[in-house]
């Protein structure tokens, strides 16, 4: 029988990692994503932290909210409230159906997230250049 030489590979008995396509690479790779990152690509659409810091004010409807923040297109400001909602964060309750009245108001995990952008803001406001 012949010994390995010197160059054989030590890793010969070790099975290779079958091979995955660029799908379900990519699939592992938002698996393994962290929980910090996914939270991030949701607080970093526009509207989304102003909203938080709107509704931890007070319970509001649609057009104060819109109002509190300087007029943001009804549509945008539309899907922020329903992404907010589908995330836990927000409460859409309604209040009458003739005429339509809604309020919105944030959740015991919406009011968490709050008191976590506060801390942002108080991170930002001592490092971030002044403008």
């Amino acid at each position: 029988m012949m010994e390995p030489g010197p160059h054989a590979s030590s890793h010969a008995s070790t099975p290779r990692a079958p091979h995955r396509s660029r799908a379900e690479r990519r699939a592992a790779a938002l698996r393994s994503e962290g929980a910090a990152t996914a939270a991030l690509n949701v607080l970093g659409q526009k509207w989304v932290m102003r909203i938080v810091r709107a509704l931890g004010e007070r319970t509001q409807r649609f057009c104060e909210l819109q109002d509190a923040l300087g007029g943001a297109n009804s549509a945008t400001l539309s899907q922020r409230l329903k992404l907010l909602e589908d995330e836990g964060l927000v409460d859409r309750t309604m209040v009458s159906e003739v005429p339509p009245w809604v309020e919105y108001s944030l959740t015991a995990k919406g009011s968490d997230l709050r008191r976590a952008i506060v801390g942002i803001d108080r991170w930002a406001d001592r490092w971030a250049p002044n403008q």
